[in-house]
């Protein structure tokens, strides 16, 4: 008998164990996994993803795109109904209506943002975007081997290229980079609204770029993996590049990499925009039944640790003060440098409205070189265009 009741207590135990176990794991919430779209050529956030699988439970699939194709292969996969549940993009991406962004409730933002970040996260009014990294900002980067002292000026890179032979390359072709010679010049591509291209500044900005290529400063048919290329084999002394080629430079040169401003022309200074890295959410993704699981990771992405650790861990800008400031005291050398590119840097606008001004300005661009339109019809042409085009879209109705 006494062998039987143990027997039958053994039993009880075991299976009410078994039920208790299974009432607990019952309890636990599913966790859903997201799929997040990301260019190759921007920061590796994978690695803040796995801290986050790792903290949280939620997985992270990522899904990368070549950066000349990102925006392309989210716009197929809007019209396709195919899009990721979030996106992490320059902060101009949020002009893109076909993406049908979620806004952004005020409190999924930090409290602690940067005032050039907060001002940098909204598209026509609307907040669509959470903040992660600052900058994006175009800067001269330099082979500490093949030049010890850096070209402050387009006079002195032209004195350096005739004595020392050293050569300068970027993605001629790509207006993000004709912006910041442009720039050079004054006025807003878009003012209250509209698009502002048939400028004297424009017209002094085709001048000067067409000069550059026709005194063969640079191979103008190197595109961007080229003058990356070109760089880190040591072909080129000189590249103008993106903040987001920190990483993969210093990694290259370690501390042969030099980093400084922008050339200057006859003492103005060039004039790249900068912007902020964020997540927004396509589809109204927000609206969906992911969405706690992408407030938890916008809230890891904002936290102190997170922003504390970024120029550490993938070699960027945090967007949080606290973080910013506990940076600047440390005195690194390559943080200050970088921060200091940002001087002359303009924000970024995220209207709608750029995806037709940097249409507009390269085909305008583009015959200006050919010989097609002198600097005057080209600007004039830019403007027609990116009207024509606007116009356009604001005639369009839902569904055709």
């Amino acid at each position: 008998m006494p062998g039987r009741l143990c027997i039958t207590l053994l039993f009880l135990l075991i299976t009410g164990l078994f039920f208790y176990s299974s009432l607990g794991h019952s309890r636990q919430p599913d966790q859903k996994s997201l799929t997040i779209a990301i260019g190759l050529e921007n920061y590796d956030f994978k690695p803040l993803f796995a801290q986050f699988t790792k903290k949280t439970g939620i997985g992270v699939k990522v899904v990368e795109f070549e950066n000349n194709s990102l925006k392309s292969e989210l716009l197929l996969r809007a019209s396709n109904n195919a899009l990721p549940d979030g996106i992490i993009v320059p902060a101009d991406y949020m002009g893109l209506t076909a993406l049908d962004l979620s806004e952004v409730p005020d409190d999924w933002l930090s409290t602690h943002l940067i005032d050039q970040v907060r001002q940098n996260i909204k598209a026509n009014g609307t907040t669509l975007g959470v903040p992660i990294v600052f900058g994006n900002q175009l800067m001269l980067y330099y082979n500490r081997a093949l030049v010890s002292e850096p070209a402050h000026s387009w006079q002195q890179l032209r004195t350096q290229q005739q004595k020392l032979g050293v050569n300068i390359s970027w993605n001629y072709y790509e207006m993000y980079w004709y912006r910041a010679f442009l720039g050079t010049f004054g006025t807003s591509l878009i003012i209250d609204g509209n698009a502002n291209l048939d400028t004297p500044a424009m017209v002094n900005g085709l001048r000067w770029y067409k000069s550059l290529k026709d005194e063969a400063w640079l191979d103008v048919e190197c595109d961007y993996d080229c003058t990356v290329n070109q760089f880190l084999s040591g072909e080129v002394a000189y590249t103008i590049n993106g903040s987001w080629m920190f990483q993969r430079f210093s990694e290259h040169f370690g501390d042969k990499l030099g980093v400084a401003q922008l050339p200057s022309l006859r003492g103005e200074p060039m004039r790249s925009y900068f912007s902020s890295h964020v997540m927004a959410f396509p589809d109204n993704a927000l609206s969906g039944s992911k969405s706690a699981e992408l407030r938890t990771l916008s809230e890891f992405l904002q936290s102190l640790p997170v922003q504390s650790n970024l120029w550490s861990s993938i070699n960027a800008l945090p967007v949080d003060k606290r973080a910013l400031d506990m940076l600047k005291i440390q005195g690194i050398r390559q943080v200050e440098a970088l921060i200091s590119t940002l001087e002359h840097a303009q924000p970024m606008p995220n209207e709608a409205q750029m995806a037709f001004v940097w249409e507009a300005m390269l085909k305008g661009l583009t015959r200006h070189l050919a010989g097609v339109l002198d600097e005057h019809q080209a600007a004039h042409f830019m403007q027609h265009i990116v009207e024509k085009s606007i116009s356009y879209e604001q005639e369009k109705k839902p569904g055709q």
